[in-house]
């Protein structure tokens, strides 16, 4: 792109998709460029440096008047479609949860109800609920795979040494690394240290995975009798 030209929908990292400029009628202006990085300057006047892998789209945003748009009254917004968002507080105790009293009362619980009686969502969200893996943030891929200092340098020690002994460590969420190959590493599982001899299969996983915190005894023989 030359330099001066109007951009929007950038991107922030390269493959992301657009982030930046994107609200109708923005754009920002390419600045200059200099290495791997380009310089912007953004609708809000800051300037920014971007890597030059990053995608953008030529151009300003369209529906420039937008920001002139005045609704005027509450009644255009339902012509739009939009209903009103009233706070379960400032509704009667009949009609919310977290309706009643008198004046600006709390809402009488030790914490919000995250459903209302018609269904919809309250206040806040349910944690565990959320737990799934696009909501937990994973290790850093420049990071590498984490592995316990201690654990690390008994390895090394060993491995220096060409000697074969059994590792002690707490540590289950260290990965496997191909330098852990043919050792054996006791492995605590809240109760005691189980020994667990690493091939090259278990590359790449947890100690933990090999380290169980629960005993399976088996499963309930089946019973034939006849109840009533």
């Amino acid at each position: 792109m030359p330099l001066g030209t109007d951009i929007h929908n950038i991107e922030l990292f390269p493959g992301k998709g657009g982030q930046l400029v994107r609200t109708a009628g923005s754009s920002a202006q390419l600045v200059a460029k200099e290495g791997q990085f380009v310089t912007i300057r953004l609708p809000s006047g800051e300037i920014r440096l971007i890597s030059n892998k990053c995608w953008a789209t030529i151009g300003q945003v369209g529906n420039y008047d937008a920001n002139n748009l005045t609704i005027g009254k509450a009644g255009k917004q339902r012509w739009l479609g939009k209903r009103p968002h009233v706070r379960g507080t400032a509704k009667n105790a009949a009609d919310h949860p977290h309706g009643g009293g008198e004046g600006r009362a709390p809402i009488g619980r030790s914490q919000p109800l995250l459903y209302a009686t018609y269904g919809s969502r309250v206040e806040g969200y349910y944690y565990k609920n959320y737990i799934t893996s696009k909501n937990i943030m994973s290790r850093s891929l420049k990071k590498g795979p984490f592995i316990a200092d201690h654990l690390l340098k008994k390895i090394e020690k060993l491995n220096s040494q060409g000697e074969k002994k059994v590792i002690l460590t707490w540590s289950r969420s260290s990965t496997i690394v191909p330098i852990m190959i043919g050792h054996t590493i006791a492995v605590h599982n809240g109760r005691e240290h189980l020994p667990v001899f690493v091939t090259d299969q278990m590359v790449g996983h947890k100690l933990g995975e090999f380290s169980p915190t629960r005993t399976f005894k088996g499963h309930l023989k089946s019973d034939k009798k006849s109840h009533r």
